[in-house]
This record gives C-alpha cells, structure tokens and sequence, in this order.
C-alpha cells in the first residue's frame, strides 16, 4: 500500500507540473518538446484521468482493507465511519473535478474551430486548475 501511495503523490505532482504548462502554454503559445497547445494538453488530460483514476482506486482499496482488519479483528466498527466520511466528503469533488477537465479540455477543441471565445476556455481552465488544487488539498 506504501508504494502505490507514494506513485499517487508523484502522479500527482506530475499532473501539477503538467496541467500548470498546458495552462501557460494556452496563455502564452509556445511549444513544449515540439508540442503545440492541444496536442500538450491532449497528454496532461490524459495523465490527469489516469492519476485521478489511481487515486480513487488508492482510497476504494484502503477503505476496504481498513474494513476487512476491523471485522476481523473485533474492533469498534465506529473505526471506519471516519473512512467513510473521508470518502463521502472527497469522491463528489474526485469525479466533479474530472468532468471539469474533461470538459475543458472538450471545449479547447471548440475554440480551435470558432465555435467558443478563447477566453472562456481560459477562465474554466482557471477554475477547474484551482478546483483541482482545492481536491488536492482534500485529499490529505
């Protein structure tokens, strides 16, 4: 369980260094190792998914196997409710902060076409960046 934790932390710093250039990559228009704009964010959304994934996935597993050690070994079952309110207060922001950039990212494809200013593109950007801080924050 030590090992997959410290993977999600540098999964997580990563996808913070990642989605931090695709932010500024936006605003400025440079490239990164030949990259242009949606094709850097195309892998940031990516490893993104695949991070916020593993970590949903971290706490499912841990959350049972705290279950399992309780049951079997006849301890306070009021143990886990902390777990649960853990879970109940994180996973909504999890999965919200996942459609966010996800649709952020959607829509960077409707600028490139004309059908969105790219400023609200930038502006659901920022929120969704500080939102994703903000579920960081929670998830310690």
């Amino acid at each position: 369980m030590w090992g997959l934790m410290i993977i999600c932390y540098l999964f997580m710093a990563a996808t913070f260094i990642l989605l931090t250039l695709t932010g500024l990559q936006g605003y400025f228009q440079f490239n990164i190792i030949q990259a242009n704009h949606p094709q850097f964010a195309l892998l940031s959304v990516i490893f993104y998914m695949l991070t916020e994934t593993l970590i949903m996935f971290y706490f499912i597993g841990s959350g049972t196997a705290i279950k399992k050690t309780i049951q079997t070994g006849s301890m306070n079952a009021n143990l886990y409710d902390n777990v649960k309110k853990t879970k109940m207060k994180l996973f909504p922001h999890l999965t919200l902060n996942m459609v966010f950039i996800g649709v952020v990212f959607i829509l960077g494809g409707a600028v490139q076409t004309g059908r969105l200013a790219g400023w609200m593109h930038g502006l659901l950007f920022d929120l969704a960046f500080i939102h994703f801080l903000y579920t960081a924050f929670l998830q310690h």
